[in-house]
């Protein structure tokens, strides 16, 4: 059984249900709202999609944009003066797998779609209120006052996991000094795979989503909660005037913003690395438990690689081997995402071609199942 139906929680039910298991995925939401968010998948999150299912890889790269050879995206500063050059392009030749990025919810409807052909049981619109785990069983009670019992019990149910806290106890989630806008944009000829530009107090991420749009977010240095209490009319219209100084090419791709698609404010949190997550017959999954900032684009992609490597996990009865394997690597992740995560607009980060954190992160491979 998986509490929730995100991304981390479809990937993976087709996983298991690929590897015969019988799967019930519990989602408290009736539908898939398209609303302005989109992410990137980088060359590992990619490989972690093709290993639980090669037509589900597919279907993503189908339903986004995927970089090809020769794709830059330029680092600006504000004023529109180069900083840097990210060769997304070149991630195919060197790790074997590309950059794609697409909206959230078109990742969404290609897990929702793969996993009803996988026949995996979809209960939508209700969610997983307790659970008790009695060795032999666990037993899921649902907000529709139904039961169900199973073998596991994975929540995948995002940042505030209700299975988490029933496992784990409370927890601090920590704010990280800065809020995002995000939204969506038609395609730009100044910048047609996209552009990451910074300026005082503001970093800019812009991305190619495919469909002949771009994807943006604004990341800035704000108390807690200051963002997401804005309407998103005024919350756009604020972000337009705290940039006015910005290069017009830049104020462009935020000034044409389709708001009739939404835009979205949220304060940027991570929790803690823990080393530890399954006990009994419970284990936790994604944001549930390694939310974390997304400088690194890697939110997403960790929640797929622990999708696979628990569904080869349970496939060789090995359910131990969970933890071992993803807590180190998780870990990680989270502190990077830190650690890279201010605001400055000095500052260049070319994922592509850093040191020998990246080359790890790129060029993962699921491997340790024992």
């Amino acid at each position: 059984m998986v509490a929730g139906g995100g991304i981390g929680g479809l990937a993976l039910s087709i996983g298991l249900s690929r590897a015969g298991f019988g799967v019930t995925v519990v989602e408290r939401a009736a539908r898939i709202a398209d609303v302005g968010a989109g992410l990137v998948l980088y060359p590992n999150g990619i490989r972690a999609l093709d290993t639980i299912s090669a037509p589900l890889g597919k279907a993503v790269r189908a339903a986004g944009h995927v970089a090809e050879p020769g794709d830059v995206r330029p680092h600006l500063r504000s004023d529109g003066a180069l900083l840097a050059s990210d060769p997304i392009g070149a991630l195919e030749e060197r790790w074997g797998t590309p950059h794609v990025m697409l909206l959230r919810s078109a990742l969404q409807n290609a897990l929702l779609d793969e996993a009803l052909a996988v026949d995996v049981d979809l209960r939508i619109g209700r969610e997983v209120v307790d659970h008790v785990d009695t060795s032999d069983e666990v037993r899921v009670s649902l907000s529709d006052g139904t039961e169900v019992a199973g073998e596991l019990l994975v929540g995948a149910d995002g940042l505030r996991s209700g299975v988490r806290s029933r496992l784990l106890g409370p927890a601090p989630i920590n704010y990280r000094g800065y809020s995002s806008v995000r939204g969506r944009t038609a395609a730009s000829h100044n910048f047609p795979v996209g552009v990451t530009a910074a300026g005082p107090g503001i970093d800019l991420f812009v991305g190619a989503v495919g469909g002949g749009l771009l994807y943006w977010t604004a990341k800035i240095v704000s108390p807690q909660g200051v963002w997401p209490a804005k309407t998103p009319e005024v919350a756009l219209s604020e972000l337009l005037a705290v940039m006015a100084d910005w290069d017009p090419a830049l104020l462009e791709l935020i000034e044409t913003t389709d708001t009739a698609a939404g835009v979205v404010m949220t304060d940027i949190v991570d929790r803690d690395p823990i080393p530890q997550w399954t006990s009994g017959r419970v284990t936790l999954l994604g944001d549930a438990v390694h939310p974390m900032a997304p400088t690194l684009g890697q939110g997403a992609g960790m929640a797929l690689e622990d999708a696979a490597v628990l569904t080869a996990c349970l496939a060789n009865d090995k359910l131990a081997d969970y933890d071992r394997i993803r807590a180190p690597r998780t870990r990680e992740i989270v502190l990077l995402s830190r650690r890279t995560g201010g605001v400055d607009h000095e500052r260049a980060v070319e994922f592509s071609t850093l040191d020998n954190q990246f080359s790890r992160l790129f060029g993962w491979q699921i491997e340790g199942v024992q």
